[in-house]
């Protein structure tokens, strides 16, 4: 939330609370259910933030030191497949078209997580019957020099972001004819489908002096378009982490802002968010995204997102506030990669 809304609704606030006392109506107290989901959520988040104090490493390419046979990694596929079978559920449901997208900006095929994540992903889908666009193979033959903010970032460039938007664009109009089934009351519709601060406007750098131009419409999700209903354009939502979202590139840049030139008569709907899994996106679906009415979902992901599941991850990156305990592999592994780190 950005100062003028916090001092708006600060202002808003006192004004409310000196009319009540004026007229000596009582200030509406939270529901006993409400206080009570209230006191579990911070329950939830302190216990949180004590596992991050006690297992405060969060590995990546060294869950997969040892290959892809330790039994660490089964239980991280495995939870993998279980998410990506609920979003193939929920979605099609809708009458919603779903399209993976194995993507990321990084090269090589050295690295663990693409040698080992892509072929299991590609896998899932196959088995689920999930449509699924593997750029791996594509990026394989590019320079990092041609399609990524080399060398002071490895996202997408605006070279790389109109490449990617290239190979995206038939894929979405393949299925453009498509038209989700269901319908939402406006009463049933939360206040955002996405994370971003609802009508939001920022310059962030990212810490690199490498600033760029945020925009988020008033429901929370990177587009300057608000969306309203019912609809009169073709709804096209895309859900993923900095491979979709973009950063260091404005609005306009990014492949969602290319891919909206190319589709005026549609809305092509960003909430791809930094660091964000497949387990994010089962939640964000629920929670807010599906009241968006998508005709077309695009689910970014990448073989990163397979060990993003492991517990640690899941606590210091996750979405959700609840706490994540290790399981019995999860705990074994850790204490064997880390004994200088365990309590």
């Amino acid at each position: 939330m950005n100062v003028s809304k916090i001092t708006i609704t600060t202002l808003l606030a006192g004004t409310l609370l000196a009319t009540a006392c004026k007229n000596e109506v009582p200030v509406k107290e939270k529901s006993a259910a409400e206080a009570n989901q209230d006191r579990l959520n911070e329950q939830a988040r302190k216990k949180r933030d004590e596992l991050n104090k006690e297992y405060f490493k969060v590995p990546d390419e060294k869950i997969l030191e040892d290959g892809p046979g330790i039994p660490l990694y089964t239980e991280l596929k495995q939870r993998y497949k279980d998410d990506a079978k609920k979003l193939k559920e929920q979605i099609e449901s809708t009458g919603a078209k779903l399209v993976f997208v194995i993507l990321t900006p990084e090269s090589g095929q050295n690295l663990a997580s693409i040698r080992y994540g892509t072929p299991f992903i590609r896998e899932v889908c196959n088995g689920l019957g999930i449509e699924v666009v593997d750029f791996t193979p594509l990026l394989a033959k590019k320079s990092p020099k041609e399609i990524t903010q080399w060398p002071r970032d490895g996202h997408w460039s605006k070279a790389g972001a109109v490449y990617i938007a290239d190979v995206l664009e038939p894929v979405i109009r393949k299925h453009y004819s498509n038209t989700s089934k269901v319908t939402y009351k406006d009463a049933e519709r939360p206040e955002t489908f996405g994370d971003f601060t609802p009508s939001s406007d920022e310059i962030l750098d990212g810490g690199k002096d490498m600033p760029y131009h945020v925009k988020a419409n008033a429901q929370g999700v990177r587009m300057d378009e608000d969306i309203t209903f019912p609809k009169k354009k073709k709804h096209v939502l895309f859900m993923g982490d900095s491979g979709f979202f973009c950063p260091f590139l404005n609005n306009e840049y990014t492949i969602t802002g290319v891919l909206q030139q190319r589709f005026p008569d549609g809305l092509m709907m960003n909430t791809g968010t930094i660091c964000y899994t497949l387990e994010d996106y089962v939640t964000l679906w629920n929670e807010k995204a599906k009241y968006a009415e998508p005709d077309i979902v695009l689910i970014q992901t990448n073989g990163a997102d397979i060990t993003d599941y492991f517990f640690t991850h899941r606590n210091s990156l996750s979405r959700s506030h609840k706490p994540f305990y290790p399981t019995p592999a999860e705990e074994a592994w850790y204490r064997k990669a880390y004994p200088n780190a365990v309590q």
